[in-house]
């Protein structure tokens, strides 16, 4: 199939977490499905757990990758990535053209809020690009809860052309910013859009007995030997009611491991750790559990969809969905979290809410803004 005609309006889309290759991937998808040609970046970010992902979501290799040495799994060692690209970006213009911005001045679409994006941020504006944000609007308005999430998607808001915010509230919070870019409600979130694609290749899990899925990696919990204690208190006091599934982060294992708490994770007879696994995999295990425990706004965001009791242990949240109804922010208050482990079956809404397809209306957006 020819490529469908975008105007010689180059197409870069740059991305590097395992949660943005997931949710970029039903836009990804859909251009390669309309023979609309794109370049990939790839950040580096994470390498490893990205290669196996973009056959899982049918996404084509990168064009070009930023830095290909593994997982950044440490806090040091995430900052010297970025330390190397904006040194790139101050010096390395030349560079950035010849060796990934490669078919010159167009669109350059970033995702979300991690360190990826605001590295993308930087790249395609010393290169000149125009800037496409997905996910935009999304706000805890404390620039500490979560860092450095919260600080790198008011940057990248500020400098972007054309903002997609996945629901009325962060449109709101987009208008209220009076930015100089144009903004579309797409009134979804793309990560919906994803887990219905990847729950349709899988089932229920098989697993019979009840058991509840934990997931823990934001920085403001795993750098807190307070928190991260609480949480694996939390995980024990769990297993006497039923089984543990726990779904470690690299970062997060390290910071068990430095508190001296993975061997009292690990030992446990009731908690079962395992290594991150794949996203049908994952959303098996979510639609399968009793109740999920996380401090993932996206995963925050699957239960309220998938109707999955959910307690985020956070203080505050980037995210509307689910709250006052089946989701619960601990605050890390004993109290909170007991009330939710005494009556979490009661926060099931009974209904699940299916997808609007959300990338078609981003791409339809883009295409008559850019590349008409």
């Amino acid at each position: 199939m020819s490529n469908r005609n975008t105007k010689g309006t180059p197409i870069y889309v740059l991305i590097g977490t395992k949660a943005q290759y997931i949710k970029t991937a039903p836009l990804l998808r859909l251009m390669q499905d309309q023979a609309i040609d794109y370049v990939l970046i790839d950040s580096g970010q994470h390498a490893e757990f990205t290669k196996p992902l973009r056959k899982e979501l049918l996404v084509k290799e990168p064009d070009a990758v930023l830095a290909d040495s593994g997982n950044i799994k440490s806090v040091f060692v995430a900052a010297m990535w970025f330390a190397k690209y904006s040194l790139i970006f101050l010096f390395g213009r030349r560079y950035l053209e010849r060796k990934v911005f490669t078919r010159g001045r167009g669109i350059c679409i970033l995702h979300g809020d991690t360190p990826s994006t605001l590295l993308g941020l930087m790249l395609a504006k010393r290169t000149r690009q125009k800037i496409v944000h997905i996910e935009s609007g999304l706000r805890s308005y404390n620039i500490w809860k979560p860092f450095p999430e919260e600080l790198v998607r008011v940057i990248c808001m500020r400098f972007s052309d054309l903002l997609f915010a996945p629901s009325d509230w962060a449109f709101e919070n987009l208008r209220k910013m009076k930015l100089g870019g144009e903004v579309v409600n797409v009134r979804q979130n793309t990560n919906v859009e994803a887990m219905y694609f990847s729950l349709a290749q899988t089932s229920r899990d098989a697993d019979t007995l009840p058991f509840a899925l934990m997931t823990i990696h934001r920085v403001e919990t795993i750098l807190s030997k307070s928190r991260l204690t609480r949480v694996i208190q939390l995980a024990e006091e769990i297993a006497k009611r039923m089984k543990v599934v726990f779904v470690l982060h690299d970062p997060t294992v390290v910071k068990l491991n430095q508190f001296k708490l993975m061997d009292r994770l690990a030992a446990h007879p009731r908690i079962e750790t395992t290594d991150l696994v794949s996203h049908t995999r994952f959303l098996a295990l979510v639609n399968g559990s009793a109740f999920v425990v996380t401090d993932g706004g996206s995963i925050q965001e699957e239960c309220y969809y998938l109707d999955i009791p959910c307690l985020v242990m956070r203080t505050e949240t980037e995210r509307q969905e689910g709250l006052g109804s089946n989701v619960v922010i601990s605050g890390f208050d004993d109290s909170k979290i007991a009330d939710f482990l005494d009556r979490y079956a009661e926060l099931k809404r009974g209904q699940r809410i299916e997808s609007i397809r959300p990338s078609q209306k981003i791409l339809e957006a883009m295409l008559q803004k850019y590349c008409r």
